[in-house]
């Protein structure tokens, strides 16, 4: 009877882990989420019905809109934090607050309202050396003053729409998905000048940027981007994604790239090797016009959507696949295969009862240099895909450790 116990228990342990999956934050009110920053266990949420804060960790929300006195005000495109310091990037323009959300002051001096729109639609707001930048509809504005006073730059006029700022090794790229040209902005002189561009000298608007070490990306309209000479030649990086994939956030967690789409090719999707093949990693999501964010919070990845806030376990992306619900009768690690490889092999191990696992790679020396898993682990058998891509032509070793249990394998890489 405690035998037939254990194996049921097991098995839904093993459900657990094979399909784990995306949920909803239902505690945070308002079906639209267009931002979230982080400041230890307290988030700050932007939503089209004003500022959100919760500070337990996602478990309770509580409105802080006080001062954002109208709708426009209300509808939040981007928070910054900086300096103990939140600014809301509005319809309505600027707004500061110097007690964490208790009360809003609006902040837009200097920022033209016109060509042909109503209100100031100010898409974003970054700080960069200690300059504020926004992007509104009118140009590209900065604030030496913390936004007591706006100063347009050389770029303005109507739809300008400039968002996503990023500074990259002493550029910084501001996206511009427009229907007009150009497709993206980028200063080389900190912001004071700016010149309009496009991916690969075409027209293609830029969604959003991500830095990553030395390599470059962009969220287009046309999917991802790879740079690898700080944004002067890019190559498409679309194998896997949905068809229509406008690329609207990338982040980098647990070692995988996570990149997320918006409207018809509505979906989350993950890369072991840098772009070259994406992965679904959507299971869970309905179908959602928006995917504005990802960021990371405690051991979750968090996702701003036109459907609400969504979470998801980060353990998720480690490239585990559970690839049988039979209990093993022992812990053990299996020969890689194929093998020798290039660049690519897979990984089988064991895991006899629920612990901590740990896999590593070490070079022929003996040093670390990857840790492919190191987490807690359901019993079943697991298949992880290494990429060493990154590694020159040798013997490598990988060493898995569980309980008292140890055992290493040889690998060899040919180039």
């Amino acid at each position: 009877m405690f035998k037939i116990l254990y194996i049921f228990a097991a098995a839904l342990m093993f459900q657990a882990v094979l399909f784990s999956q995306w949920s909803v934050i239902s505690s945070l009110p308002g079906a639209s989420v267009n931002d979230v920053v982080i400041s230890g266990n307290t988030l700050y949420s932007g939503t089209y019905n004003g500022v959100f804060r919760s500070t337990d960790g996602a478990t309770s929300w509580q409105p802080v809109n006080s001062g954002l006195n109208n709708t426009q005000a209300l509808t939040v495109y981007q928070l910054l934090l900086t300096g103990g310091v939140l600014y809301a990037a509005t319809v309505d323009g600027i707004y500061r607050s110097s007690n964490l959300g208790s009360n809003w002051i609006k902040k837009s001096d200097g920022i033209v309202v016109g060509g042909g729109a109503s209100y100031t639609f100010a898409e974003s707001i970054f700080e960069n050396a200690g300059v504020l930048y926004t992007g509104t509809y009118t140009g590209i504005y900065s604030s030496t003053n913390s936004g007591d006073n706006w100063v347009v730059t050389n770029i303005s006029g109507s739809d300008i729409d400039a968002k996503n700022f990023l500074n990259y090794n002493g550029t910084i790229f501001a996206a511009r998905e427009s229907i007009n040209i150009p497709g993206s902005y980028k200063s080389t002189d900190n912001g004071f000048t700016w010149a309009p561009f496009s991916i690969n000298s075409t027209y293609l608007p830029a969604i959003t940027f991500f830095n990553d070490g030395a390599r470059l990306y962009a969220g287009t309209i046309d999917g991802v981007w790879l740079s690898t000479n700080n944004g002067l030649n890019w190559v498409s990086r679309n194998q896997g994604l949905s068809q229509d994939p406008y690329s609207t956030s990338i982040i980098r967690a647990n070692g995988v790239l996570v990149t997320s789409l918006k409207f018809g090719g509505s979906g989350i999707f993950s890369s072991t090797n840098d772009g070259a093949i994406w992965n679904d990693f959507g299971t869970g999501l309905p179908f959602l016009n928006e995917i504005s964010k990802l960021m990371i919070f405690n051991n979750n990845i968090l996702a701003a959507t036109s459907g609400g806030l969504y979470k998801r376990n980060i353990n998720d992306l480690n490239g585990i696949t559970a690839v049988s619900s039979e209990i093993p009768s022992s812990f053990a690690l299996r020969q890689n295969y194929p093998n020798p490889f290039n660049p690519n092999t897979k990984i089988r191990f064991q895991v006899a009862k629920s612990s901590s696992v740990k896999i590593t790679v070490c070079d022929a020396l003996g040093r670390e240099i990857s840790a492919l898993v190191n987490e807690q682990l359901n019993p079943g058998t697991y298949e992880i895909n290494f990429d060493g891509s990154a590694l020159s032509s040798g013997i490598y070793f990988y060493v898995l450790k569980a309980e008292s249990f140890s055992e290493t394998r040889k690998m060899l890489i040919i180039k």
